[in-house]
């Protein structure tokens, strides 16, 4: 078994710079407090009894000595290696004289040594550890060899040759401490390093997850939250450390009712005007702190939506076959009764209503059907302004609108969408037919439009607002704006908002009505940031 490593191994890292300067310090403590107690004559009283000029100016030039090396090491002057060797010698020699001018061994200075052995080892682990600690062992017996030949009695060389044995079995124990040391600082430091690496890695996960995820204190407020969460609730990233209340009643009003106990204390609710429905599910951590996952409902609305669409679609075809052909009968019929020449006046009337009942009917038959062939889309990428303006003039010619009466502003004209043209112009003319059939009746003009068509950008998504200065839409009809066959509309069948709403999820898009105050509103449509961008 080898004592010592005879490869010098240089370890000059910040880790070991910042011990050397430890001990820097440890040095001028030391050299200061030598000094002071024998200027002072504090007890001790050996020091410098054999000769006190020696010990003197010894200890005032180790002090200067051990500025001069903090100030280097500080500096990092040099390679490391021989930078701890030659301070180490210089302590060795500047001890030794202060052995010398103190008494001797017998004052037990030397154990002074054994710190800078000890330092040695720790410090440069390898032969170098093993110089050092050889030289301090010949330092002192070359102290006892002098102190005999200077005629002093009482010199004892087996305490020089113990006290060099100490050396030898300090440096090697702490080499092999070092050692050990160093390696578990590098498992640490790996370990740590894994850590971190773990830590950003499900940081780059939760932030690129499609699930919201929010993090809550036991005082409600927000300690973490990723983008998708963000988005589903329409905040920023300043959320991050602000009171739930701030910004999210519903959702603190929610958490309160689940940590209650409370049944069914968590449901959908819509965060911001505009936006699709959240539905939090909340979990309790160790630490107190409250897990919230935020799913978006759409998703789940649009495979329910599919699902009703199906079953609407097998429902049409019996309507078609156990309908249309008994009501093409009675139209049939009605109109070669019409052509007879014994029909009055009041009896033509009744002829007129069945006739256009049932057209109607058959209106709500091919409506049904229009509902059960989902056409695949043919998605396409264009400027939605120049779409927009082309629309806004086609529409007005078709229904005979004067230009003052509906106005188009758009906000940012160099964005670009992703959708189906041919559904977005239905959805579209179902919305400005509805706006133009709800407006007042005043004569329009530039200054106060009766239809306002505005594209815009809100929360880094595209909307397009259809506004009109109509009364809006009752309370009553809220809850049902959207349901099939629901219509405040004389005459309207009331699949006109729900067929544009289903085009509209087709193609990812999100229609909403955006109540405000005084019964007002509009409608809205959302494209998310898969369907957008910028020229």
């Amino acid at each position: 078994m080898q004592l010592f490593d005879f490869g010098v191994k240089n370890s000059s890292t910040p880790e070991s710079w910042y011990e050397l300067t430890v001990l820097a310090v440890y040095r001028l403590f030391l050299s200061v407090a030598l000094f002071s107690t024998f200027y002072f004559k504090l007890p001790p009283k050996f020091l410098g009894s054999s000769d006190a000029d020696l010990y003197l100016y010894v200890s005032l030039l180790y002090v200067l000595i051990a500025s001069v090396l903090l100030v280097l090491t500080r500096k990092r002057w040099g390679r490391f290696a021989p930078q701890v060797t030659l301070q180490l010698i210089i302590d060795i020699e500047i001890i030794i004289v202060m052995i010398h001018s103190s008494g001797g061994l017998t004052t037990g200075v030397g154990s002074l040594l054994v710190v800078v052995v000890v330092a040695g080892g720790a410090l440069i682990p390898g032969r170098l550890a093993g110089f050092v600690a050889a030289i301090a062992t010949l330092a002192v017996l070359l102290e006892a060899v002098y102190s005999q030949i200077s005629g002093e009695d009482n010199i004892k060389y087996s305490h020089a040759g113990l006290l060099g044995a100490t050396f030898f079995a300090t440096a090697l124990m702490a080499q092999v401490l070092g050692s050990r040391l160093r390696t578990t600082e590098k498992l640490a430091e790996q370990h740590a390093d894994d850590a971190s690496r773990l830590t950003m890695l499900n940081k780059h996960i939760v932030e690129r997850l499609l699930l919201g995820v929010m993090v809550v204190d036991e005082h409600d407020t927000v300690y973490s939250s990723n983008q998708s969460a963000q988005a589903l609730l329409g905040v920023s990233d300043s959320i991050n450390g602000e009171a739930l209340s701030a910004q999210l009643p519903e959702l603190l009003r929610q958490l309160g009712h689940w940590r209650l106990g409370l049944v069914d204390a968590t449901h959908e609710f819509q965060p911001q005007p505009g936006f699709a429905e959240v539905l939090p599910q909340m979990i309790k951590m160790e630490d107190g702190d409250t897990l919230i996952f935020l799913n978006d409902t759409s998703e789940l609305m649009q495979q329910a939506q599919q699902m009703k669409l199906a079953s609407l679609g097998r429902m049409a075809a019996s309507i078609a076959h156990e309908v249309r052909n008994p009501l093409g009968a009675i139209n049939h019929a009605a109109e070669l009764l019409n052509e007879s020449e014994t029909i009055d006046k009041k009896d033509q009337k009744l002829l007129d209503i069945i006739q256009r009942q049932s057209d109607r009917v058959n209106g709500i038959i091919d409506t049904v059907l229009q509902l059960s062939r989902r056409k695949i889309l043919n998605k396409s990428t264009f400027l939605l302004s120049l779409w927009l303006e082309s629309f806004v003039d086609e529409f007005c010619n078709n229904e005979n609108i004067p230009k003052p009466a509906m106005r188009l502003i758009t906000a940012v004209p160099l964005s670009q969408v992703r959708v189906d043209q041919e559904q977005l112009r239905q959805i579209m003319v179902n919305l400005c037919s509805n706006a133009w059939h709800y407006s007042s009746s005043s004569i329009a003009t530039l200054e106060s439009p009766q239809v306002v068509v505005r594209m815009g950008l809100v929360n880094n998504e595209i909307i397009i607002d259809v506004m009109d200065d109509g009364p809006g839409v009752s309370e009553t009809a809220l809850p049902q704006l959207f349901e099939p066959f629901y219509s405040e509309r004389t005459g309207g069948i009331g699949l006109g908002l729900f067929l544009a709403r289903e085009m509209a999820q087709a193609n990812g898009l999100r229609l909403n009505y955006i109540a405000k105050q005084g019964n007002k509103g509009f409608f809205r449509v959302t494209f998310n940031s898969e369907q957008q961008g910028k020229v």
